[in-house]
C-alpha cells in the first residue's frame, strides 16, 4: 500500500473508492499485504462494508469491459458524462481513445450514471446490461440474474457479502427477498461459493434436482444442463445436500431422499439417470490446514500411524485403519510435492498395504509389518 499516498478512506464515497488507484489495484491485482490492510480496515469500519463491496463490483465490471485506460482518461469520460446528466454544456472534444469500443465506453458511463442515481448496481437489483461479459437484469417474476458469457469465471458479490465465482455458460438467480428473509439462489451451470456465515439464515443453492444448504463455508456446485451428473464439492466447512421436495421420477425409479453431509474435500454426486447420490472424495483434494508446511511431509523412519494422522489433519479427511496392525510399520519418504492420491499410494507401497475410498472416507487395509 506504499505505492500511493494513504488517503482517509473513512471519508470516501462509493465513487471515491472506485477511482482510487490503490483501491483499484487491490481489487484487480491484490497482494497479501493489500488483503491484510483492507481486512483490518473493514473490521475497523463495518459500517462501510456495503460501500466497499459496491465499489469492488463496479471496478471488476469496468476492468472486464475496458482495455487499459489511463486515470486521466477515465476522469475525463466521467466528467463529460456527469456534465450531460446535469444538463451542463460541454465543449465538443475528440476523445483521446476514440477507437475504444463504443460499447465499453457506454457501459462505463452507465455505471457512473447508476452511481449518480444511487442505484445498487450488482448488489440489490442489477439493471440490464448489454456488454458481453456479465449480463445482468431481472426476470418477469422480479428475480435478479447474472449470466456469464465469457470464457473465464467472473466474480459476483451478493447482498449479504457472500462471493460467487460464476463459471462460463452459467446463470445465477435470486429473489428480491434475498438477505431480508432468505438466502436462496438458483444456479444453472457451475459456480464456486464463499458464503458469509449467518446461523439465522442458511444459504441454499437450488441447482436442477438438488439443494445445497450451508451456514457459512466455501464449496463448488456443478449443474450444467445435459450433463449426466450434478456435483457438490466442499472446500471448507460443512454442507448438506439433498433432492428437491418437488422432484419426481418419470420412470418410476426410487428417488434418493437422503441428506448427504459433506466435510472438506468430500463430494456428493447425484445421477440424473438413477436419481441417487454417491458420496466420494473431491477429484483433487487440497490441503486445508494452513499451518501445514512442506517440512510436515518429510518422513524419516516415522511410525506410519503418525504419517496417516498428519495426512488426515492436512486434508480434513477421515482415514480409517487398524492401529494394532500398523504398530510396527514406519515410513521414510518425501511427500511434500505429491497429491493426496500419490501420498496414499507411496505410503501403502512402503508398508505393503492398499487403500480404497468408501463414502468419502479413506480405508487402509494392511497385514502389518515385520
Amino acid at each position: 500500500m506504499n505505492a500511493y499516498p494513504m488517503p482517509d478512506y473513512s471519508t470516501f464515497s462509493v465513487d471515491d473508492f472506485t477511482f482510487d488507484p490503490a483501491f483499484r489495484e487491490w481489487v484487480t491485482a491484490p497482494t497479501p499485504r493489500q488483503d491484510a490492510f483492507w481486512q483490518e480496515w473493514l473490521a475497523a469500519h463495518p459500517d462501510r462494508r456495503a460501500d466497499v463491496l459496491l465499489a469492488r463490483q463496479i471496478v471488476l465490471s469496468l476492468s472486464e469491459l475496458q482495455p487499459a485506460v489511463s486515470q486521466s482518461q477515465i476522469e475525463h469520460d466521467v466528467a463529460q458524462m456527469l456534465g450531460r446528466i446535469g444538463g451542463q454544456a460541454q465543449p465538443q472534444e475528440t476523445p483521446v481513445y476514440r477507437f475504444r469500443p463504443v460499447l465499453a465506453w457506454a457501459s462505463a458511463a452507465a455505471v457512473v450514471l447508476l452511481l449518480g442515481l444511487g442505484w445498487w448496481f450488482g448488489l440489490r437489483t442489477p439493471q440490464p446490461t448489454a456488454h458481453r461479459a456479465l449480463q445482468t437484469g431481472q426476470t418477469a417474476e422480479g428475480d435478479s440474474f447474472f449470466t456469464n458469457k465469457t470464457t473465464r469465471a467472473l466474480q459476483i458479490i451478493l447482498p449479504d457479502g457472500s462471493e460467487v465465482m460464476l463459471s462460463p455458460r452459467s446463470t445465477l438467480r435470486y429473489t428480491p427477498a434475498f438477505d431480508d428473509t432468505t438466502r436462496d439462489v438458483t444456479l444453472e451451470g457451475e459456480a464456486f461459493f464463499t458464503v458469509v456465515k449467518n446461523p439465522k439464515r442458511p444459504f441454499r443453492v437450488y441447482s436442477d434436482a438438488i439443494v445445497t444448504r450451508v451456514l457459512g463455508t466455501s464449496f463448488r456446485v456443478s449443474a450444467y444442463p445435459g450433463k449426466r451428473d450434478l456435483t457438490v464439492t466442499v472446500r471448507t466447512g460443512k454442507v448438506s445436500v439433498y433432492t428437491r421436495h418437488d422432484l419426481t421420477s418419470g420412470n418410476n425409479k426410487r428417488i434418493d431422499r437422503r441428506v448427504i453431509s459433506l466435510t472438506p474435500n468430500q463430494q456428493a454426486q447425484f445421477s440424473r439417470e438413477t436419481t441417487s447420490f454417491q458420496k466420494k472424495l473431491a477429484d483433487q483434494p487440497v490441503v486445508i490446514d494452513r499451518e501445514m508446511t512442506a517440512d510436515n511431509f518429510e518422513f524419516d523412519e516415522t511410525p506410519v500411524e503418525q504419517v496417516l494422522q498428519r495426512v488426515e489433519k492436512a486434508y480434513g479427511i477421515d482415514i480409517i485403519y487398524d492401529s494394532d496392525v500398523l504398530q510396527n510399520c514406519a515410513l521414510t519418504a518425501s511427500l511434500a510435492d505429491e497429491s493426496l492420491n500419490n501420498k496414499l499410494t507411496i505410503i501403502c507401497k512402503g508398508i505393503e498395504a492398499r487403500y480404497e475410498v468408501i463414502d468419502g472416507k479413506i480405508i487402509i487395509q494392511s497385514r502389518g509389518c515385520r
